[in-house]
């Protein structure tokens, strides 16, 4: 294995609190690759050092100022740019669906469709099942976001309980 992998399992090992034995490649190569046993050592001196620092936690007004400056600012942005993709994709269902069911209506001349025909109305049903879904998928991203935001971001910033979702957007 490389360094780079070995120091990556490293990272994982570590940022998982490491109380397992470590596995046998990790062990064979730090034992025989000095600078990554360094650089094993200079992590260890790192997080000692950093588990000696006194928890002083940071003011409210910090956290909001700078939840404030960085989810719901891009929350906004990302809230606008959501919705004009919802109504591009709405208009766009709704105008294939329009010209498929055009299409449908039309009374066949003949007794059976051509194969051109046939052809152009499954390409234009793939192209509406195709937009239906990114429509969808566009919206699941969407509420995951205001998920994430309502739910996940207020036990992160230590509210006691999730605020009650906004029902006016």
């Amino acid at each position: 294995m490389s360094c780079e992998s070995i120091r990556q399992s490293l990272h994982e090992i570590l940022d998982g609190a490491g109380s397992g034995p470590w596995p046998a490649d990790v062990e064979a190569h730090l034992a025989s690759c000095a600078p990554c046993r360094a650089w094993l050592a200079e992590i260890d001196a790192l997080r000692s050092s950093l588990r000696v620092l006194p928890h002083v936690p940071l003011p409210p007004e910090a956290l909001d100022a700078v939840w404030a400056a960085t989810v719901r600012a891009s929350r906004g942005r990302q809230r606008i740019r959501d919705s004009w993709r919802a109504a591009a994709a709405a208009v766009v269902v709704t105008a294939l669906g329009a010209t498929t069911l055009y299409f449908i209506s039309t009374p066949v001349p003949t007794g059976e469709p051509t194969a051109a025909e046939l052809a152009r109305a499954e390409a234009q049903a793939e192209l509406v099942f195709g937009y239906t879904a990114r429509a969808l998928k566009a919206a699941r991203h969407a509420t995951e976001q205001d998920v994430i935001a309502d739910t996940v971001s207020p036990a992160v910033r230590g509210d006691a309980a999730p605020r009650t979702p906004r029902r006016n957007r």
